[in-house]
């Protein structure tokens, strides 16, 4: 970690160089606004452009930007068992930099708080409070957090009489429990957790005891770095091959290991909630993963295995996955993966041969979908059967010898009991497709499977008591000639740019289950089940309507208990008892916000339980367009455009591009990525960081696809450049024939990829007065085994990888560039030495650019210090050069055709 409390500027004006190295400390820390200044020749944007210390935007911008998010609310899942409350977090806003400040270690991408013994982000996303809600009541009770302590992670008990949730304090992290009817909350934890790896705890089913990773007894603090180094960094490759991606973060040295053993090594236990004693769980291990078995008599556990590596991030360290009994004793060994120094793990998987892909569908036999039995002893897992020998046919089965080999195999459901050994397993349920899922009624005597075959999904019901009568609930829809699904109410998701919004495919209710994981939703009178969707409106401008319908087991009749109305756009989000009588729904449209409903399904009488408001409504008023692009090759795009609420047709605006280009194969690709539907028949939310908040200040906020294709024999960035260039051009000319920018006031920006891309705009398009490029990667030869979806080493896509680096190019960049970065940046390939590196370059070169680099950030600033401070720094830098570009020589007018 750096150990920083400013946020550097790095500013050039033509060859004017200011540094600024002075600022606010994290605790002090206030964003300013800043004032006009009284120094005669600097303006108030020069003041927010090369301001040493945190600022504010303007006013307008600053509401936007802090917001109070957490204050609307829309019900979720309920507790089980009385299935009546709702659990609300409650939050105090951004995090403060003081916050995001706290020590902490980076291990590998292994990020750990190291006085909290937490997981760093626990601590940086906590909330400030909770609170329970009742739905049938209307009762609020606010849950009494300890003093000092912010709130992690909760879990209701399978019973639903206790909600357990993470105090996290700043030197330990705890287990409270809190009583929904009073609100009142005690601790049971003595020892504090280690929640490093295992961020959460689990329940067992009689809700009497809690699995946990504890501190070990008699840890140490944490080894200390040599006062002097006692090696040099050592790196060695001898023959091995081995492309990684352009990790942030790895370990560097012994110490580093050290630590990474010292975080990582956990006591495993089981605490009685009453007495609050403490089982320990076999010896203090390296536990990554945990999982309790509903009785607390088993667990299985991840471990992290030696030895560790200086070349790939924890994530890819060597594991092996166990089932452990109640003394700690490993019954079984479920899966080793090893330490792989000689390949990448995120390599992506080869393309195969039809021979390559028959020989690994046939030696396709391994555990898959592992998880507990929820209502019994052992685990489950689904598995395909061997391949028949060549020769051999099964002596029941009527098939000659030389038809078993391609017979399709069977895929089986497997109940594993304790002791876990090759005789204490039994097949359940087999089929010869594939079993996509197995779930339970709640008193376990029903088995629901989801056949996955080539037609669609099957979901089908399976009476254990007598196991081979078995009930088809859904089937995949009927096709005609056509291939259109004739069964709408099965019909999978279709959506489509037409009216309607989107579809989704019918799945069966579940509830929560009184033993911990969901189960099914079964009728009181054991008869029936239910299945939820949703079926557009494709002949109207109407939404989805959503649906609940109501299944006899046996039969598979069906009868619909529910169906909106599609005025608005509603989504089903819990049923309150077992005979679905009673839902919550939550239902919102473009002027209406996102409000949850008690409905009573006989009556369909809808009680409100939520009075959210508009919290942006400098931003719900503004105008929304989205128009389609088109290039002179034939290609076409959509473009998304947001206008200020008060424009007036006709009205030629500075703009602000946003964007981040994708790749596709061709036009057909793109087409089908667009058919999401339904998300303008929803009410706008805006997070921190939106883009739309410039229209408060005049901006068109313009948000193009920018599709990359590929073409004839090529990869799709073999045409980067030229896609980019036409793109933005086709853009510009179709806004501007629609009067809507003034295309010598533009600017154009992105984060990450879209800031890569945005660099790319300035330097091979004359378009753009300015920039904005955040936490991207501006040198592709720092990136030499790939990035984003491209596959090809730099060695194999040379000339595309050179034609893709606009910091080879900054010679030629357009506009003034203001770059940000956050200094602790974790994603792959986005050092912040890109933006180091290309500021350097531009200063040397005498360009209009700027450096924002904020302390304790990762890829995508959150401290409500730091956000602010961006705005009031991009807000300005647009001012100054976009819209004071009005009161300069326009530049000639550039179009699709005339761009270089």
């Amino acid at each position: 970690m750096r150990d920083l409390a400013f946020p550097p500027v790095r500013l050039v004006r033509s060859t004017l160089l200011a540094l600024a190295t002075l600022g606010v400390t994290a605790a002090g820390a206030g964003a300013q606004p800043v004032a006009p200044s009284a120094n005669g020749g600097t303006s108030a944007l020069d003041d927010a452009i090369a301001a040493e210390r945190y600022i504010a935007p303007p006013e307008a911008v600053a509401r936007l930007v802090t917001a109070p998010r957490d204050q609307n609310f829309t019900f979720g899942t309920p507790n089980p068992g009385s299935r009546q409350w709702f659990t609300r977090t409650l939050s105090d806003g951004l995090p403060s930099l003081a916050a995001m400040a706290k020590p902490y270690h980076n291990l590998g991408g292994f990020q750990v708080d190291r006085a909290g013994n937490r997981a760093r982000s626990l601590t940086t996303r906590s909330s400030a409070g909770l609170e329970l809600r009742n739905a049938t009541t209307g009762q609020v009770v606010r849950v009494a957090v300890p003093a000092g302590a912010r709130v992690g992670p909760t879990a209701w008990s399978p019973d639903g009489s206790t909600l357990a949730f993470m105090a996290l304090f700043d030197d330990a992290t705890h287990i409270y429990l809190a009583d929904p009817a009073t609100g009142r909350a005690r601790a049971l934890t003595r020892t504090p957790l280690l929640a490093t790896h295992v961020t959460s705890f689990e329940w067992t089913a009689d809700s009497r005891r809690i699995a946990a990773v504890l501190l070990p007894n008699g840890r140490g603090a944490e080894p200390a770095a040599p006062p002097v180094a006692t090696e040099p960094i050592v790196r060695v490759n001898e023959q091995n091959k081995l492309k990684t991606r352009t990790y942030a973060s790895l370990l560097t040295t012994p110490h580093d290991k050290a630590l990474l053993t010292h975080y990582s090594r956990g006591q495993l236990a089981l605490i009685d909630v009453r007495s609050r004693a403490v089982r320990p769980i076999g010896a203090p291990q390296l536990i990554r993963t945990l999982s309790a078995s509903p009785d607390g008599s088993h667990f299985r556990i991840t471990t992290l295995d030696e030895p560790f590596s200086y070349v790939l991030p924890v994530a890819s360290f060597g594991q092996t996955e166990s089932v452990v009994d109640g003394t700690g004793r490993a019954l079984v060994e479920l899966s080793k993966r090893p330490l792989r120094e000689g390949e990448d793990p995120d390599a992506p998987a080869p393309t195969l041969t039809p021979a390559q892909r028959a020989a690994a569908a046939a030696s396709d036999t391994g555990r898959r979908n592992v998880q507990w039995h929820p209502t019994d002893a052992g685990l489950l897992f689904t598995q395909m059967a061997p391949p028949a020998a060549r020769g051999a046919a099964r002596p029941d089965s009527g098939a000659t010898p030389n038809a078993a080999a391609s017979a399709r195999r069977m895929d089986r459901l497997v109940h594993w009991l304790p002791p876990f050994d090759s005789t204490s397993r039994r097949t359940l349920y087999e089929t010869t497709n594939r079993i996509g899922a197995a779930r339970f009624s709640d008193d376990g005597r029903i088995l629901f499977v989801t056949e996955s075959g080539t037609g669609g999904n099957t979901e089908i019901a399976v009476l254990l008591d007598t196991p081979s009568t078995k009930y088809t609930l859904l089937s995949p829809p009927r096709r005609t000639r056509d291939s259109s699904a004739t069964d709408s109410a099965a019909r999978p998701a279709a959506t489509g740019r037409g009216a309607g919004g989107a579809a989704s495919a019918p799945t069966l209710v579940t509830k929560p289950g009184r033993r911990g994981a969901p189960s099914v939703l079964v009728s009181s009178d054991g008869q029936h089940v239910f299945l939820q969707g949703s079926t557009p409106d494709t002949a109207s401008d109407r939404s989805a309507r959503v649906w609940i319908d109501k299944v006899a087991i046996r039969t598979g009749e069906r009868t619909r208990l529910y169906e909106s109305s599609g005025d608005v756009t509603e989504s089903i989000t819990a049923v309150l008892d077992d005979d679905a009588t009673r839902l919550v729904v939550n239902r919102e449209s473009p002027t209406m916000p996102a409000q949850s409903f008690l409905l009573t399904v006989a009556t369909r009488d809808a009680k409100q339980l939520t009075q959210n408001t508009d919290l942006f409504p400098a931003l719900t008023g503004a105008k929304r367009r989205t128009v389609v692009a088109r290039r002179a090759d034939g290609y076409a795009f959509n473009v998304r455009v947001t206008l200020p609420a008060d424009y007036v047709d006709g009205t030629r605006l500075p703009a602000m591009f946003w964007f981040y280009p994708r790749e596709y194969q061709n036009q057909e690709a793109y087409d089908r990525s667009t058919n999401t539907g339904g998300g303008a028949r929803r009410f706008a939310s805006f997070g921190p960081r939106s883009m739309a908040f410039l229209t408060t200040q005049g901006y068109a906020v313009v948000e193009p696809d920018a599709p990359i294709f590929a073409s004839d024999g090529m990869q799709p960035n073999d045409n980067y450049v030229a896609d980019l260039r036409n793109n933005l051009a086709a853009t510009i000319d179709a806004l501007d024939t629609l009067a809507i920018i003034d295309r010598h006031r533009l600017g154009i920006g992105g984060h990450s990829y879209g800031a890569f891309s945005a660099v790319n705009a300035m330097v091979h398009t004359p378009f753009f007065k300015a920039g904005i490029a955040g936490d991207g990667a501006y040198n592709r030869t720092l990136t030499p085994n790939g990035f984003q979806s491209e596959r090809r080493d730099f060695w194999q896509g040379r000339e595309t990888y050179l034609a893709m680096s606009p910091f080879l190019y900054a010679d030629k960049l357009n506009g003034a560039l203001l770059l940000y970065h956050s200094t602790d940046d974790q994603n792959v390939g986005t050092a912040p030495i890109n933006s180091e590196r290309l500021f350097h370059a531009l200063q040397g070169l005498g360009k209009n650019v700027s450096l924002y680099m904020y302390p304790y950030e990762d890829h995508g600033p959150i401290a409500r210090e730091t956000v602010l401070d961006q705005w009031a720094r991009w807000v300005a830098w647009l001012d100054k050069y976009v819209k004071g570009a009005g009161d300069k020589k326009k530049a000639p007018v550039t179009t699709m055709e005339d761009a270089p």
